[in-house]
């Protein structure tokens, strides 16, 4: 019956683990300005087809990125600055204009949060990853916010846009690139593409997968910071596996206080 109980209360301990994010280990904190240049050169011939089915060639692309990336010893996070600017065609007040920054610093980090963390196997650590699109300055990126649907690119957003489109939008912010033909894609004639992925045309959707190369960036930073400590990028349980989780946790609790009483 004690070998019993011991083993009960060490899986109540390793769940217990499982479940903890707090900082186990001082790992070296920073932050840094992240800013460059994405280029896609011009690509594909008539022969090409997008997803409408218009011919090619397409491009070429050219885009700047910037962000502030940080670790703040319990966290990751990329700090996205725009300066939204609205179509007087809006007449928007201030208060509504407020009210749309919200909704989009929502609406992104609903798509982009826990979705996956860094963990440091030695110790067991889970970092969370997060995305912050911040408007008080100084500024990364300038928007224009135009009325109604529309084809959004990186600085020009419509008011009927979906989370999605906003959330892929700041993907190019950060540098990643389309993964669609007829897009901004990397390595042609060999792009990475997806139909479902955030940055291809799962951003058609309202829940696109996200994929673990999105979140690399977060990955090499902290072995940047942190070159020794064995890292590794892993996805973030859903809802549902918390709550099976925690399930069993209650029930070896049960189990482990009905023996106590016998």
């Amino acid at each position: 019956m004690k070998n019993k109980i011991k083993g009960s209360a060490l899986i109540i301990a390793l769940a217990f683990a499982t479940l903890s994010t707090s900082a186990l280990a001082a790992l070296t904190t920073g932050s840094q300005n992240v800013s460059g240049t994405r280029t896609t050169p011009a690509y594909g011939d008539a022969d090409l087809k997008d997803n409408a089915g218009n011919p090619g060639p397409f491009g070429p692309y050219g885009w700047d990125y910037s962000y502030t990336r940080s670790f703040d010893g319990n966290k990751l996070e990329k700090d996205i600055q725009i300066d939204f600017s609205f179509d007087a065609g809006l007449n928007y007040t201030e208060a509504q204009k407020t009210a749309y920054a919200n909704a989009v610093k929502a609406s992104v980090s609903s798509v982009w949060d826990n979705k996956y963390a860094v963990k440091d196997t030695s110790t067991g650590q889970v970092i969370p990853i997060f995305v912050a699109v911040t408007t008080d300055g100084p500024f990364n990126q300038k928007v224009q916010v135009h009325a109604g649907p529309g084809r959004s690119d990186m600085l020009n957003w419509y008011t009927g846009d979906s989370a999605s489109v906003n959330a892929h939008e700041v993907g190019h912010m950060m540098g990643l690139y389309d993964e669609y033909i007829g897009g901004a894609v990397d390595q042609y004639p060999n792009p990475t593409l997806s139909n479902d992925g955030l940055m291809g045309l799962g951003a058609l959707n309202a829940n696109p997968v996200m994929y673990p190369r999105y979140y690399q960036q977060y990955y090499d930073y902290m072995k940047q910071l942190n070159p020794n400590t064995p890292f590794i990028l892993t996805a973030v349980p859903e809802p549902s596996e918390v709550a099976l989780l925690c399930a069993g946790l209650f029930v070896l609790m049960g189990m482990y206080g009905r023996r106590r009483q016998g």
